[in-house]
């Protein structure tokens, strides 16, 4: 399993449908497996209670995807915003339960992460608070990645997915994993 991160508005679902279409690899986001879990909707504004409880019914969910045999991508985080806000950190537990083979962290420019959420979301975000929250993500992925010995690709912005897309592809080959 491919972990994808990043924030709110980064390009994860684009860059899984990219996936999708030149691979035939599914994608499945972390959110939304909760959410067919846990019968609840999450908030435009992102911020998450329960996050621990939420990682349960994440982990379930993957264990069963995990039974019909076939690789896929994870689109999740490494960072939420709790009911308060503040930047939180999901337990590391989560990945270790998660076992991925690699992880990919996209990252974008704070303001075009702002126009989208405006957009997609209707939510106005800080820029400032936008490149905090990369920074808070980009750190925790490091130290997941080094804590489970498994490969980080961190793109730069959506000018970098060609790149993201050749190390995804290098390592499924390398590690036999793609069909």
């Amino acid at each position: 399993m491919v972990f994808l991160s990043g924030i709110h508005g980064v390009g994860k679902t684009y860059f899984c449908n990219m996936l999708m279409e030149r691979f035939g690899i599914k994608s499945y986001s972390a959110s939304t497996l909760i959410t067919a879990k846990k019968n609840k909707f999450f908030s435009a504004d992102k911020h998450i209670t329960d996050i621990d409880d939420n990682q349960l019914l994440l982990i379930e969910s993957i264990s069963e995807l995990r039974l019909k045999g076939r690789e896929f991508i994870l689109d999740g985080h490494f960072c939420l915003l709790n009911e308060h806000g503040k930047i939180t950190r999901i337990p590391q537990d989560t990945y270790i339960s998660l076992n991925p083979d690699m992880i990919v962290l996209l990252t974008e420019k704070p303001d075009i992460i702002a126009e989208r959420r405006l957009l997609r979301d209707g939510v106005h975000q800080d820029k400032a608070e936008i490149a905090l929250f990369q920074s808070a993500e980009y750190q925790y992925a490091k130290e997941v990645a080094s804590l489970l010995h498994i490969p980080l690709m961190v793109s730069k912005d959506s000018a970098d997915l060609a790149n993201v897309i050749e190390f995804i592809e290098r390592k499924m080959i390398w590690q036999g994993n793609f069909y």
